[in-house]
């Protein structure tokens, strides 16, 4: 490439970052109008507040909401399905203009996002457990496994409290599996969400034993470079009118949800006027509104002190979320998950090695039937997604075990299992490629523990590239709830939205952990195999 053509490159380049930062900078409603459609996030698994219809389209509480605000604003409507998971992160994508996804209202995520005063709705932390697990107070709970959902803005704290051994999934539909196959004694939810779940005829046996605890408003939430700009000031005014016409309260009657005292009291709040007939809460000469009618502050740098100030300050500076340095919490829950997968991977590691070697061993016993059997299964073995069969034995065949038999067996050996079989499956292949290599070379040898280690080897190569790939593929037990490291960081950038800086540490995470095998396959083979193979 020349050097005018390098030059003409860099300009262009620097024209698209201008223009990609001008355009972030923009007022969204811009964008909104623009654009003539307004795009909310709403739950598709959260009934009745949100779901989806007989023709998939979603529908609930929340969703009426993303319509009256539509309407109110003078746009169309899009709706988007988001998960407890991912709804943050799409709006700081920009794929969602608002979240309305019973998202609670606290100082981590008000770090993150422009959560929208007044709230529109509260609920608190409950289980749902089967009537023998007689639970009569929350301390019963105290290091059984529980099950829970990613992004519930109490698995935290709860945990924290309680000492509750939370077993994570990514959605409601496998956090119910679990708990159906007896996998955990409770289900953590969020005690408006139970209720849908008990109205299902499925659920009618379980129950709520505990009462609610930390309760926390819900909030509609929009990106964090929206604060103080028209879009926010207009949900806030019209959030603020459904309080005081009560339409909030006559929405919930509408959708069949058991009457909020949350609600009940901020429609008197809202509707309060003053003995000189002014209303109490109306908006001040700043544009905010007054004290009594607010939710608690934004977390700020000022507000703490030691190191959770500097990784505050850096944050509000630059942007950047050092939570893992200063958060004991997010730190522990990182290294756990580190300890996790160097569990998963030293035990796939050993179960693939031990699978693959007794595999060709068998196929090469000299019995013609047995080999083609064996070599049909590893061939089978090799081509099912490894995720698939994980998923296929824990909720297929794990329930099947359950029902029948009560036995239970930790995510984690489950996906030990699943790993190895798939990794052993192709270590299979290799030994027996490099079992032909060698009949070449010398006539009349055959496999078989003595000459186990020449065909390992040879095939040391395809060997090892496999035992590589298997240490990447621990991240799957995370869909088991196995809280490995992708668990952690994925329920960190959850709660503290620092999407950006834990996936850089994850991949250099990644990155030291599979040179470290590399490395360590590397001093085994120099060291059992010194030689070259004549």
């Amino acid at each position: 490439m020349s050097g005018n053509s390098i030059f003409r490159t860099v300009c262009i380049l620097a024209l698209i970052t201008v223009l990609s930062g001008r355009e972030a900078l923009a007022d969204r409603l811009d964008v909104i109008q623009k654009r003539g459609t307004l795009i909310v996030g709403v739950k598709s698994d959260y009934p009745p507040f949100g779901m989806l219809d007989a023709d998939g389209r979603l529908i609930g509480f929340e969703a009426d909401l993303a319509a009256a605000l539509a309407n109110r604003l003078g746009f169309d409507l899009r709706l988007v399905a988001v998960t407890s998971t991912n709804r943050l992160q799409k709006l700081e994508e920009g794929a969602v203009d608002v979240v309305i996804a019973t998202l609670g209202d606290t100082p981590q995520r008000r770090q993150i996002a422009t959560l929208i005063e007044p709230s529109y709705y509260a609920s608190g932390a409950a289980v749902v457990a089967p009537p023998q697990a007689r639970l009569s107070s929350w301390a019963d709970l105290r290091g059984k496994k529980v099950c829970a959902t990613q992004g519930a803005y109490f698995n935290r704290p709860m945990a924290e409290r309680f000492l509750l051994d939370l077993q994570v999934f990514n959605g409601t539909r496998d956090t119910r599996l679990a708990l159906r196959d007896g996998r955990c004694v409770a289900w953590l939810y969020d005690d408006t969400g139970i209720v849908g779940v008990l109205n299902d005829p499925e659920w009618a046996s379980y129950q709520t034993p505990l009462p609610s605890m930390m309760v926390s408003p819900w909030a509609i939430a929009i990106a964090a470079s929206e604060r103080g700009l028209r879009l926010e000031r207009a949900i806030s005014d019209a959030v603020a009118d459904w309080h005081r016409s009560g339409w909030l309260i006559a929405t919930e009657r509408r959708w069949g949800i058991e009457p909020s005292q949350f609600l009940a009291d901020l429609h008197e709040l809202w509707s309060r006027v003053r003995p000189n007939g002014t209303p109490v809460c109306v908006r001040l000469a700043d544009g905010g509104w007054p004290a009594e009618c607010r939710n608690k502050l934004l977390l700020t740098s000022t507000d703490v002190g030691g190191l959770h100030r500097i990784g505050l300050l850096v944050k509000e500076r630059t942007g950047f979320d050092l939570t893992l340095f200063y958060d004991a919490y997010d730190r522990n829950l990182f290294l756990s998950g580190i300890g996790m997968t160097l569990r998963l991977m030293a035990g796939s590691i050993i179960g693939s090695l031990l699978l693959g070697c007794l595999g060709a061993l068998v196929a090469e016993s000299g019995v013609p039937w047995v080999g083609g059997l064996v070599r049909l299964t590893a061939a089978l073995g090799r081509m099912t997604p490894p995720l698939l069969l994980i998923y296929l034995v824990f909720f297929g065949l794990g329930h099947i075990v359950v029902s029948r038999f009560g036995w239970t067996f930790d995510g984690s050996v489950i996906a030990i299992l699943c790993l190895s079989v798939y990794t052993g499956c192709a270590i299979v292949f290799a030994l027996l490629e490099a079992c032909a290599i060698l009949k070449d070379r010398e006539p009349g040898f055959s496999l078989s523990w003595r000459t186990l280690p020449q065909a390992l080897r040879l095939a040391s190569a395809a060997v090892v590239a496999s035992l590589v790939n298997v240490v990447k593929a621990t991240g799957m037990a995370s869909a088991i709830a196995v809280p490995e490291l992708i668990s952690a960081s994925t329920a960190i950038v959850a709660e503290q939205g620092n999407a950006a800086v834990m996936m850089n540490v994850l991949l250099i995470v990644y990155f030291l952990l599979v040179m470290g095998v590399v490395q360590l396959f590397g001093h085994f083979e120099r060291r059992l195999f010194p030689h070259d193979l004549p």
